[in-house]
């Protein structure tokens, strides 16, 4: 009797950056979040995702939030109905920063589910 193989676990860690679904913000509010709590975050991205992954990877770093530990690159195969098509992928994973925790305090990125809007002095004027 055959058993299909379980999907892979998903690493609760692991951000998959893309170029249609969301705005770099919630990409850098994501990789904050999971930070605070697992102390690393895994960005990954394929094909034209990955001018994307590197745009949140490098503000992160550029304003102190996390420090780069490792980058792989590659191809990934993907099967087509006529051919296979290879398509760029990268994946960083980033650490907190000695800074993380003072910034996280002072720059808490929103509850999940609501968007960043201007500062209230902004919307009252």
């Amino acid at each position: 009797m055959a058993t299909d193989a379980a999907p892979p676990a998903r690493q609760p860690n692991r951000v998959q950056v893309s170029t249609n679904k969301k705005p770099l913000q919630f990409y850098l509010n994501l990789s904050r979040r999971i930070m605070a709590e697992h102390g690393e975050v895994e960005l990954s991205a394929l094909g034209l995702a990955v001018s994307n992954m590197v745009t949140v990877a490098e503000i992160l770093k550029k304003e102190g939030w996390a420090v780069e530990k490792s980058l792989r690159t590659g191809l990934e195969t993907l099967e087509g109905e006529q051919r296979s098509v290879s398509k760029p992928k990268m994946e960083v994973v980033l650490t907190k920063s000695p800074d993380f925790d003072r910034l996280f305090a002072e720059h808490p990125p929103p509850p999940r589910g609501q968007r960043q809007g201007p500062p209230a002095e902004a919307a009252a004027a």
